[in-house]
């Protein structure tokens, strides 16, 4: 069946157009390729260059702090650009950017079916966040690959698959730890009995699947199983740089870290008892509302926590404020925190001191956490300041009535 003249000039300017804003997209990040991090000369690039020299056989050995999956990525491209370190290991993340987007084009739409214009808008929102470029074309960070997988997590929940919800899971888990941010999350579904019990035990097969080829090739199970533990020692500091609440307490103080963790815990379980014991209908509204509160009030309230680390709470924010339009300002907030840290790290440009970034997290974690309280049925909603316009006619009216003899 051919398609009439119209609707194929109609299908070649819609092509056109796509493909100019994913070169423009392309275009924006080509720049900041050239920006060299410690992260990337100290730990990324040797390596990069070790699996060149050695091959495979580079996965017996500790993979520059970063639990497997990442470093097979990184063995694909530099197969296949052994000559360009830079572009082999950026354009990971880069990719995984547009992955990303998608993502949440694909959640949005679920809102949205009849629309194409508003799933656009939150395509491109993310696609064009200056945190997403220079996270992954500036620091070269695997952020955005955690965070891609958490994305697919919520679409699949929202579509009712909690089967590849829980794989999504499991991979982001194996990328990086960050991604137990959304742990919370999982379980008040769970005591919801929005999800089965029983998908939680996906996490741990993806886990170990993922860890497999690089135990077969030799490196030691122990090593792989228990990478994260060794990982959580690299860092004494209660904040690296982080805009949580631990900027207003001396970061050195580490001997601190026990109480973040039981204050951690302790905030946990309080929201956990509230999402169980509320009465409120789980909603497609509530349920990116719970995601996105748990995976920005995390990384607010446990210490050492690295300052890249309110990249999922952007995300999950952009998808919120398409599911509630009236919360707009909650990603514009976070995104600018973020943005800061960013500039700060990378070029050491600083607008704003790290104790008022700090605030701006927290006046995000406040607005998310009051309009949760209200949509779990523990608040009363706000009252508007003016009263419908025909009630206040009629009422107005009523008093009218009144006073005439």
């Amino acid at each position: 069946m051919q398609l009439p003249i119209k609707d194929k000039k109609r299908f070649v300017q819609i092509t056109l157009l796509w493909l100019d804003i994913l070169l423009l997209a392309l275009i924006i990040r080509l720049p900041f390729l050239s920006h060299l991090t410690p992260d990337y000369t100290v730990f990324v690039e040797p390596w990069f260059r070790f699996f060149i020299s050695e091959g495979y056989s580079v996965f017996e050995y500790d993979t520059f702090y970063y639990n497997v999956p990442y470093p097979y990525l990184i063995s694909v491209t530099a197969t296949l650009l052994p000559n360009l370190p830079i572009i082999a290991i950026k354009s990971i993340s880069i990719v995984f950017d547009f992955i990303l987007a998608f993502f949440v084009y694909k959640c949005v739409r679920l809102k949205y079916p009849n629309s194409e214009t508003i799933p656009i808008l939150a395509f491109l929102f993310v696609l064009f966040s200056p945190t997403v470029i220079l996270n992954s074309a500036a620091w070269g960070q695997n952020d955005t690959i955690y965070t891609t997988f958490i994305v697919v997590c919520l679409y699949a929940l929202l579509r009712g698959r909690q089967g590849w919800a829980f794989i999504a899971f499991g991979l982001a888990i194996a990328f990086k730890l960050q991604a137990i941010f959304l742990t919370p999350f999982l379980l008040w579904l769970s005591l919801k009995r929005q999800v089965k019990w029983r998908y939680f035990l996906l996490i741990p097969l993806v886990y170990l699947i993922i860890i497999l080829p690089a135990w077969f090739i030799g490196r030691p199970l122990d090593e792989l199983l228990f990478v994260y533990l060794n990982q959580a020692n690299r860092y004494q500091e209660l904040t690296g740089y982080a805009p949580n609440l631990y900027q207003w307490i001396d970061y050195r103080h580490d001997e601190l870290y026990p109480a973040g963790i039981i204050l951690s815990a302790y905030v946990v379980l309080a929201l956990t008892l509230l999402v169980y014991k509320s009465r409120a209908k789980m909603t497609a509204n509530l349920l990116v509302q719970l995601a996105a509160f748990s995976v920005l009030v995390m990384p607010f309230i446990l210490p050492r926590m690295r300052d890249r680390y309110f990249i999922l709470a952007e995300i999950t924010a952009i998808i919120l404020a398409f599911y509630i339009p009236k919360y707009w300002y909650v990603p514009v907030i976070i995104s600018l925190s973020n943005f800061m840290v960013h500039i700060r790290h990378l070029y050491k440009y600083k607008p704003m001191t790290m104790n008022q970034l700090s605030i701006l997290m927290l006046v995000a974690v406040i607005v998310l956490g009051v309009k949760l309280l209200i949509t779990l049925e523990y608040l009363p909603p706000p009252r508007s300041i003016f009263p419908a316009r025909g009630k206040g006619l009629r009422r107005r009216s009523e008093r009218s009535a009144e006073l005439d003899p």
